[in-house]
């Protein structure tokens, strides 16, 4: 193999490379020796590149939130027609996109991002990010008469994701007596309800069919 001077993406393989074994045996029992076993470098080269083991997990975790970011912000720009519609189509997408990410393999570094509070703190970006793109398309969807201005609030993009926290890792059954979490297809039926049910109760009252109901 080529010496690790004339390896120009260096730093891109140690990450691949240690997010694939820190996801198949645990981000505690893989060293630095593995990693660069992996690679077929000396450990010198990874040092190089990465002062520690905890620096490579940040890294992956960084590239993972801000593709996650990307894909929502362009989903959300792309669109077209309702905001509210748009939102759901995005929320759940997201939600899927990190189940198959989180749990391809038992200890995934995706996880940790959603489960622990130390990884969080790294990122309070990527959460910032997030609530900031659900604020701008309930503003959309208020200046389209979708829901009430009050709604389109930081407050309120807040306890969207709030309610939508159950859809993310660690995928804890809180709900039956399943002492099982949540398969992917559970989660891809029952995600879309109940994210319509937050926006539902986001929509402005439709006071013809509320006397329709009355009645």
């Amino acid at each position: 193999m080529a010496r690790p001077k004339t390896i120009h993406n260096r730093t891109e393989l140690i990450i691949e490379a240690g997010d694939e074994l820190f996801a198949r045996y645990g981000y505690e029992r893989t060293s630095m020796d593995d990693i660069a076993s992996h690679l077929n470098i000396g450990k010198g080269s990874i040092y190089l590149e990465f002062r520690t083991k905890e620096e490579i997990l940040l890294a992956i975790l960084n590239n993972y939130s801000q593709r996650l970011c990307k894909a929502m912000q362009e989903q959300a720009d792309h669109a077209t027609g309702s905001p509210l519609a748009i939102l759901q189509k995005m929320m759940e997408e997201s939600v899927m996109t990190v189940f198959d990410r989180a749990t391809r393999d038992f200890h995934t570094p995706a996880a940790l991002l959603h489960t622990s509070i130390q990884m969080k703190n790294h990122f309070p970006d990527f959460f910032a990010a997030k609530r900031a793109l659900i604020l701008k398309i309930l503003t959309r969807a208020a200046q389209a008469g979708e829901i009430p201005k009050n709604k389109a609030s930081e407050e309120v993009a807040f306890a969207f994701m709030m309610g939508t926290s159950s859809l993310y890792p660690p995928y804890i059954n809180n709900y039956s007596e399943s002492q099982s979490r949540f398969s992917r297809s559970e989660l891809s039926d029952r995600a879309p309800i109940l994210i319509g049910m937050l926006i539902s109760g986001l929509r402005k009252p439709n006071k013809k069919g509320s006397e329709t109901e009355r009645n």
